[in-house]
């Protein structure tokens, strides 16, 4: 077997645990090892300082919130407005005025409203894939 081949042999040997090198490791390899501190501890994070994730909702719960809070707004018509929920990872709003609501002063005051609910809820909602 030519030179090369022991050299790929034995590094295979190594990378997979099978048994010593039949020769000595390169100069940078060996430096390596004389600097690495004999006992080394994995550095892991504390659990405390990983953020949690944030809770998920589905579009159906996200979009009943957001009409909850345009409900409490006392302008807000009884009923006719809907709420719609869409996207991924960056999900949105949509708000839907329907003739059941009557006439409605500025409705894209209400439209911008609710995408300022949705931006509020998706700091801490991310859309479930249900």
């Amino acid at each position: 077997m030519a030179e090369y081949d022991k050299q790929i042999v034995n590094l295979a040997q190594q990378i997979l645990g099978l048994g010593q090198p039949k020769s000595d490791p390169p100069l940078a390899e060996s430096k390596a090892r004389q600097q690495a501190p004999e006992n080394t501890v994995e550095a892991r994070p504390d659990p405390t300082d990983v953020p949690k994730g944030k809770e998920t909702k589905t579009a159906a719960e996200l979009a009943q919130m957001i009409e909850a809070d345009l409900a409490m707004h006392p302008e807000c018509p009884k009923k006719g407005f809907v709420v719609t929920v869409y996207g991924t990872t960056l999900w949105r709003a949509m708000l839907t005025i329907k003739p059941a609501a009557g006439p409605v002063r500025n409705p894209q005051e209400w439209r911008d409203l609710t995408e300022e609910l949705a931006e509020r809820l998706r700091k801490r909602y991310d859309l479930a894939w249900r």
